[in-house]
Order: C-alpha cells, then structure tokens, then sequence
C-alpha cells in the first residue's frame, strides 16, 4: 500500500472500475500525489486514464461500478460518500477542468456572472477578485460580459482556470485542456494553469497524450496501461524507462516533435 503521504495529499490504492459484464475498465490503480506536488498521467487512448479522473471527482453512474481499497485525499474518504458530500467536495476542494471546457460552463450566463458565483461561493470579492483573477490569466475584462459561446476554446479553458483560482481547491485536475489547440494558445493556458498552482499551492494531475505540454508543467508522471498505472517515473526519464509501452509513448513524442 502507498505509505508516507502527508495528510492533505492524495492516495488511492487498489482502485477498480467494473463494467455491467464484470470487464474491468481499470484493474487495481494505485497511485499518490503529495500536496502541492504536480504529476502527469500519460498512457495510450483507452488506457483508463479519464476514467480515474472520473472516479476521483465522484462522476461514475451506474451501471458502472467503483471498488477500491483506498481513495483519500485531504483528510476525506472518497469511498461511498453520498451526492451531496461530493457537492461539497468538488470545487472546493477538487476541481476538474475538461477536455471540452464549455460542458463546465452555463451558455445562458455571462462569464462574469458565473465567476462571481464562484467567488461569493469562496468568500471573495465578485467584483475585485473576479477582476483580478481574469487578469491573472490573461484575459481581458472584457470577457466578463461575453457569453461563452462567444469565447474561443482556449479562453474558456482560462475561464475555468480564473474559476480556480477563485475556489482555491486542494486538487486541480486537468483532463486534456490543451487537445486540439494551437501552440500559441497552449503556451497560454499552461501559462495560466502554473499561475493558478503557484497561487493556491494546489496539487495538479494533467491528464494529456501531449508528452511536451507535461514535461511542461509536471516533474514525474503516471504512466497507464490497460487500467493499471504502470509505473511513477521523472518525464525527463521516459526515454529510458524501463517498461517498453513507457519507452513506445516516448518515441512517438519525440518522432512527431521532430516532424513538427
């Protein structure tokens, strides 16, 4: 079992997602994340790697089915808690940013309005802090009056990280925020993300196939196959490591970074 974590960080042992056949959609992952520590996981597509982050946020629904020996993270167990302990959590505490970041966002509400929920909800300022949050990520003030179906991807994604920074939660994850993007804009929302971890001393796991966007923000990385983590490791070290599907992802990486 994971021992020697401090008391806020987060531990999970032994964690299990069952389909209705009993096909195990991730095998006993056990992995930990010490406060304020930052760390990658990688792995190939359907390697289980949205799916933990799912299970750590409260997200799966029947017919799916969570065991685990352990799931802990700042003093709460995260095993069998009710919908409205999750409520509580998630946020707060746990902060999730999508792939697709306008799933997190009401499109009927202007930005600046939901930012300001999420600062009374934090007892801050929904005036100064909002301001300076949104500053804070390079974003102008502006955007507080926009719609976001008015914002392009990048900038909602900077809009979640200025609703984080807001909350101040523990544990950001950040599932895939830079999918799709060009690299100006990565450059920007990585930018942004550091800002927000630097800020709040929040423990970050980014999810990402992007090996050059985690090197970037993380020092160590998870690596996932086939619903089991496969080892913790140094993203300067993947090239070396010594499990072949760790050295594969790597390879690839580094063979399209040179075709670019």
């Amino acid at each position: 079992m994971v021992t020697g974590l401090e008391v806020h960080g987060l531990e999970v042992h032994g964690l299990s997602v069952l389909a209705p056949d009993g096909a195990r959609l991730l095998d006993g992952a056990s992995f930990a994340l010490a406060a304020g520590e930052r760390k990658g996981l990688i792995g190939v597509s359907g390697s289980g790697k949205s799916l933990t982050a799912a299970a750590l946020c409260g997200l799966l629904r029947p017919p799916l089915r969570l065991r685990a020996e352990v799931m802990r993270f700042d003093g709460h167990d995260l095993l069998q808690r009710a919908p409205v302990d999750w409520r509580a959590l998630r946020g707060r505490k746990i902060f999730q940013i999508f792939q697709s970041p306008g799933t997190a966002l009401n499109p009927a509400r202007r930005v600046g309005s939901q930012l300001a929920e999420a600062a009374r909800a934090a007892r801050a300022s929904p005036v100064r802090d909002v301001a300076a949050a949104l500053q804070a990520v390079a974003l102008d003030p502006e955007v507080a009056r926009k719609f976001p179906y008015q914002l392009s991807g990048g900038m909602k994604q900077r809009v979640l990280i200025a609703m984080a920074l807001l909350l101040r939660p523990r544990l950001l994850i950040a599932d895939e925020p830079t999918t799709g993007l060009d690299v100006l804009t990565e450059r920007e929302i990585l930018a942004a993300l550091a800002t927000m971890l630097d800020a709040t001393g929040a423990s970050l796991l980014f999810i990402s196939h992007d090996l050059r966007a985690v090197r970037a923000v993380a020092p160590r990385a998870l690596v996932m196959q086939a619903g089991r983590i496969l080892e913790d490791t140094a993203t300067a070290a993947l090239a070396g490591s010594a499990h072949a599907a760790t050295r594969a992802l790597a390879g690839a990486s580094a063979e399209l970074e040179c075709k670019c």
